[in-house]
Protein backbone atom coordinates (compact mmCIF):
# COMPACT_ATOMS: atom_id res chain seq x y z
CA UNK A 1 0.00 0.00 0.00
CA UNK A 2 1.11 3.46 -0.75
CA UNK A 3 2.06 5.31 2.17
CA UNK A 4 -0.42 7.42 1.72
CA UNK A 5 -3.10 4.93 1.87
CA UNK A 6 -4.64 3.48 5.46
CA UNK A 7 -7.89 1.83 4.03
CA UNK A 8 -8.11 0.29 0.66
CA UNK A 9 -11.19 -1.29 -0.84
CA UNK A 10 -10.86 -4.21 -2.35
CA UNK A 11 -14.51 -5.82 -2.91
CA UNK A 12 -17.98 -4.55 -1.72
CA UNK A 13 -21.24 -6.53 -0.70
CA UNK A 14 -24.23 -6.67 -2.07
CA UNK A 15 -26.17 -3.51 -1.87
CA UNK A 16 -23.19 -2.37 -0.22
CA UNK A 17 -23.92 -4.56 2.76
CA UNK A 18 -20.17 -5.02 3.91
CA UNK A 19 -17.00 -4.75 2.32
CA UNK A 20 -13.01 -6.40 1.99
CA UNK A 21 -10.89 -4.15 3.00
CA UNK A 22 -7.05 -4.12 3.50
CA UNK A 23 -6.00 -1.77 6.48
CA UNK A 24 -2.35 -0.88 7.56
CA UNK A 25 -1.63 -3.67 9.98
CA UNK A 26 -4.65 -5.86 8.87
CA UNK A 27 -4.56 -8.76 6.00
CA UNK A 28 -5.48 -8.73 2.41
CA UNK A 29 -9.00 -10.13 2.79
CA UNK A 30 -10.61 -9.02 5.92
CA UNK A 31 -14.40 -8.54 5.68
CA UNK A 32 -15.53 -5.26 7.31
CA UNK A 33 -19.62 -4.96 8.01
CA UNK A 34 -22.11 -4.11 10.74
CA UNK A 35 -23.13 -6.82 13.44
CA UNK A 36 -24.74 -6.93 17.23
CA UNK A 37 -23.91 -4.71 19.41
CA UNK A 38 -22.39 -6.75 22.23
CA UNK A 39 -21.75 -7.30 25.87
CA UNK A 40 -18.33 -6.86 27.09
CA UNK A 41 -18.07 -10.33 27.58
CA UNK A 42 -19.42 -10.78 23.94
CA UNK A 43 -22.60 -11.74 24.48
CA UNK A 44 -25.48 -10.22 22.20
CA UNK A 45 -27.51 -7.47 24.08
CA UNK A 46 -31.12 -7.52 23.86
CA UNK A 47 -33.92 -4.64 23.78
CA UNK A 48 -37.59 -5.42 24.60
CA UNK A 49 -36.75 -9.33 23.41
CA UNK A 50 -34.95 -8.28 19.68
CA UNK A 51 -31.63 -7.81 19.36
CA UNK A 52 -29.69 -4.85 18.72
CA UNK A 53 -27.30 -4.07 16.06
CA UNK A 54 -24.65 -2.24 15.87
CA UNK A 55 -24.41 0.92 13.81
CA UNK A 56 -20.49 0.81 13.98
CA UNK A 57 -18.75 -1.32 11.00
CA UNK A 58 -16.20 -3.09 11.80
CA UNK A 59 -14.03 -5.95 11.41
CA UNK A 60 -15.92 -9.36 11.13
CA UNK A 61 -13.27 -11.85 9.82
CA UNK A 62 -11.17 -13.19 6.69
CA UNK A 63 -12.34 -14.50 3.54
CA UNK A 64 -9.12 -16.30 2.18
CA UNK A 65 -8.33 -19.73 3.53
CA UNK A 66 -5.60 -20.26 5.40
CA UNK A 67 -4.73 -23.36 3.28
CA UNK A 68 -5.95 -25.45 0.09
CA UNK A 69 -4.69 -29.05 -0.58
CA UNK A 70 -5.30 -31.67 -3.00
CA UNK A 71 -4.47 -35.51 -3.15
CA UNK A 72 -4.75 -37.70 -6.16
CA UNK A 73 -3.75 -41.85 -6.55
CA UNK A 74 -3.84 -43.83 -8.75
CA UNK A 75 -4.70 -47.37 -8.40
CA UNK A 76 -3.96 -50.55 -10.63
CA UNK A 77 -5.46 -54.35 -10.57
CA UNK A 78 -4.41 -56.37 -14.01
CA UNK A 79 -6.24 -54.36 -17.23
CA UNK A 80 -8.34 -51.89 -14.75
CA UNK A 81 -7.38 -48.53 -13.65
CA UNK A 82 -9.10 -45.95 -10.80
CA UNK A 83 -7.99 -42.54 -10.28
CA UNK A 84 -9.48 -40.41 -7.57
CA UNK A 85 -9.23 -36.61 -6.47
CA UNK A 86 -10.04 -34.99 -3.16
CA UNK A 87 -9.84 -31.70 -2.64
CA UNK A 88 -10.50 -28.74 0.60
CA UNK A 89 -9.73 -25.70 2.21
CA UNK A 90 -9.94 -24.52 5.62
CA UNK A 91 -9.75 -20.86 7.52
CA UNK A 92 -12.10 -18.72 5.98
CA UNK A 93 -15.42 -17.29 5.88
CA UNK A 94 -17.71 -15.37 3.98
CA UNK A 95 -20.98 -14.04 3.81
CA UNK A 96 -23.97 -15.63 2.53
CA UNK A 97 -26.92 -13.29 0.90
CA UNK A 98 -29.05 -16.57 0.34
CA UNK A 99 -28.60 -17.03 3.79
CA UNK A 100 -30.57 -13.81 4.68
CA UNK A 101 -33.55 -13.89 2.40
CA UNK A 102 -33.97 -18.01 3.70
CA UNK A 103 -33.95 -16.63 7.02
CA UNK A 104 -36.08 -14.05 7.28
CA UNK A 105 -38.58 -15.86 5.18
CA UNK A 106 -39.15 -18.68 7.43
CA UNK A 107 -37.95 -21.05 4.82
CA UNK A 108 -35.13 -22.69 7.27
CA UNK A 109 -35.22 -25.78 9.62
CA UNK A 110 -33.47 -22.78 12.08
CA UNK A 111 -36.18 -20.55 12.02
CA UNK A 112 -38.73 -23.44 13.69
CA UNK A 113 -38.03 -22.55 16.92
CA UNK A 114 -40.27 -20.02 18.69
CA UNK A 115 -43.14 -19.91 15.51
CA UNK A 116 -46.09 -20.50 17.99
CA UNK A 117 -45.30 -19.70 21.60
CA UNK A 118 -42.09 -16.80 20.59
CA UNK A 119 -39.12 -17.39 22.47
CA UNK A 120 -36.13 -15.33 24.34
CA UNK A 121 -33.27 -14.67 23.07
CA UNK A 122 -29.37 -15.93 24.12
CA UNK A 123 -28.01 -13.05 25.55
CA UNK A 124 -28.06 -9.84 27.84
CA UNK A 125 -30.23 -6.77 28.61
CA UNK A 126 -28.55 -3.51 29.84
CA UNK A 127 -29.34 -2.19 33.07
CA UNK A 128 -29.86 1.86 33.54
CA UNK A 129 -27.03 1.51 35.86
CA UNK A 130 -25.29 -0.13 32.62
CA UNK A 131 -24.46 -3.78 33.97
CA UNK A 132 -25.87 -6.62 31.99
CA UNK A 133 -28.06 -9.34 33.24
CA UNK A 134 -29.60 -12.54 31.21
CA UNK A 135 -32.03 -11.52 28.47
CA UNK A 136 -35.40 -12.58 30.06
CA UNK A 137 -38.03 -11.03 27.62
CA UNK A 138 -39.92 -13.15 24.98
CA UNK A 139 -39.69 -12.21 21.36
CA UNK A 140 -43.32 -12.64 20.68
CA UNK A 141 -43.18 -11.58 17.27
CA UNK A 142 -41.16 -14.05 15.80
CA UNK A 143 -40.97 -12.82 12.41
CA UNK A 144 -39.66 -9.64 13.20
CA UNK A 145 -37.20 -11.46 15.94
CA UNK A 146 -35.69 -13.33 13.35
CA UNK A 147 -35.71 -10.53 10.61
CA UNK A 148 -33.59 -8.51 13.21
CA UNK A 149 -31.54 -11.39 13.62
CA UNK A 150 -30.62 -12.38 9.89
CA UNK A 151 -31.81 -9.39 7.94
CA UNK A 152 -28.87 -8.56 4.94
CA UNK A 153 -27.60 -5.81 6.82
CA UNK A 154 -25.96 -7.75 9.79
CA UNK A 155 -23.57 -8.74 8.03
CA UNK A 156 -21.88 -10.57 11.11
CA UNK A 157 -25.42 -13.03 11.54
CA UNK A 158 -25.04 -14.45 7.87
CA UNK A 159 -21.20 -14.95 7.60
CA UNK A 160 -20.37 -19.05 7.90
CA UNK A 161 -17.46 -20.97 7.14
CA UNK A 162 -16.58 -21.55 3.83
CA UNK A 163 -14.18 -25.14 4.97
CA UNK A 164 -14.61 -28.30 2.51
CA UNK A 165 -13.40 -31.58 1.56
CA UNK A 166 -14.83 -32.56 -1.65
CA UNK A 167 -14.81 -36.11 -3.35
CA UNK A 168 -13.24 -34.17 -6.74
CA UNK A 169 -13.69 -36.81 -9.06
CA UNK A 170 -13.04 -40.82 -9.26
CA UNK A 171 -12.78 -42.64 -12.48
CA UNK A 172 -12.05 -46.15 -13.34
CA UNK A 173 -10.77 -47.30 -16.69
CA UNK A 174 -10.52 -50.72 -18.10
CA UNK A 175 -8.07 -52.06 -20.71
CA UNK A 176 -9.20 -54.68 -23.57
CA UNK A 177 -6.73 -57.19 -23.71
CA UNK A 178 -4.55 -57.97 -27.24
CA UNK A 179 -6.00 -60.96 -28.17
CA UNK A 180 -9.69 -59.74 -27.74
CA UNK A 181 -8.75 -56.51 -30.24
CA UNK A 182 -7.16 -58.75 -32.76
CA UNK A 183 -10.37 -60.21 -33.49
CA UNK A 184 -12.02 -56.50 -33.89
CA UNK A 185 -8.62 -55.15 -35.83
CA UNK A 186 -8.11 -53.00 -33.36
CA UNK A 187 -4.61 -52.05 -31.77
CA UNK A 188 -6.13 -50.51 -28.45
CA UNK A 189 -9.34 -50.00 -26.67
CA UNK A 190 -10.63 -49.10 -23.27
CA UNK A 191 -13.77 -47.89 -21.63
CA UNK A 192 -14.48 -45.61 -18.59
CA UNK A 193 -16.57 -44.46 -16.54
CA UNK A 194 -16.23 -41.11 -14.21
CA UNK A 195 -17.72 -38.49 -11.88
CA UNK A 196 -16.75 -35.06 -10.97
CA UNK A 197 -18.14 -33.48 -7.61
CA UNK A 198 -18.75 -36.55 -6.41
CA UNK A 199 -19.38 -35.69 -2.60
CA UNK A 200 -18.94 -32.71 0.03
CA UNK A 201 -18.45 -32.23 3.35
CA UNK A 202 -19.26 -28.76 4.79
CA UNK A 203 -21.11 -26.42 7.18
CA UNK A 204 -22.07 -23.71 4.37
CA UNK A 205 -25.26 -22.94 4.57
CA UNK A 206 -26.42 -22.60 0.90
CA UNK A 207 -25.39 -24.97 -1.52
CA UNK A 208 -21.19 -24.81 -2.26
CA UNK A 209 -18.67 -22.95 -0.42
CA UNK A 210 -16.74 -22.48 -4.28
CA UNK A 211 -19.10 -19.94 -5.39
CA UNK A 212 -18.36 -17.29 -7.49
CA UNK A 213 -20.34 -14.00 -7.40
CA UNK A 214 -20.13 -11.64 -10.70
CA UNK A 215 -20.05 -8.01 -9.97
CA UNK A 216 -19.16 -5.13 -12.42
CA UNK A 217 -17.21 -8.33 -14.24
CA UNK A 218 -15.20 -9.07 -11.00
CA UNK A 219 -15.58 -12.22 -9.52
CA UNK A 220 -15.82 -12.00 -6.00
CA UNK A 221 -15.16 -14.55 -3.25
CA UNK A 222 -16.29 -13.25 -0.27
CA UNK A 223 -19.96 -12.49 -0.78
CA UNK A 224 -22.15 -15.15 -2.36
CA UNK A 225 -25.48 -14.26 -3.80
CA UNK A 226 -28.21 -15.75 -5.38
CA UNK A 227 -25.92 -19.09 -5.84
CA UNK A 228 -27.24 -22.06 -8.13
CA UNK A 229 -26.80 -25.59 -7.01
CA UNK A 230 -24.04 -27.57 -7.82
CA UNK A 231 -24.06 -30.33 -10.38
CA UNK A 232 -22.59 -33.79 -10.04
CA UNK A 233 -21.89 -34.80 -13.39
CA UNK A 234 -20.84 -38.35 -14.98
CA UNK A 235 -19.92 -40.17 -18.09
CA UNK A 236 -18.94 -42.81 -19.82
CA UNK A 237 -15.41 -42.45 -21.77
CA UNK A 238 -14.62 -44.89 -24.66
CA UNK A 239 -10.72 -44.58 -26.50
CA UNK A 240 -10.08 -46.87 -29.33
CA UNK A 241 -7.24 -47.16 -31.52
CA UNK A 242 -6.70 -48.38 -34.75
Amino acid sequence: MADSVEVLQLQSGPGGRGSVEAHVGGSMGDLYGLGYERAPDGQIIYSNGYPVKSQTVRYLTNIYPKWKASIGNEFRYKRFRLNVLFDAQFGAKAYSHTYANNAMTGQLKSTLPGRYNGLVGDGVIQNPDGTFRKNDVPATEIWTYYTEHFIPDNVEANIFSTDFIKFREARLDYTFAAKFLKKLKLQKAAIGIYGRDLFIISNWPSFDPEFGTINNGLIQSGFEVGQFPATRTFGVNLNVSF
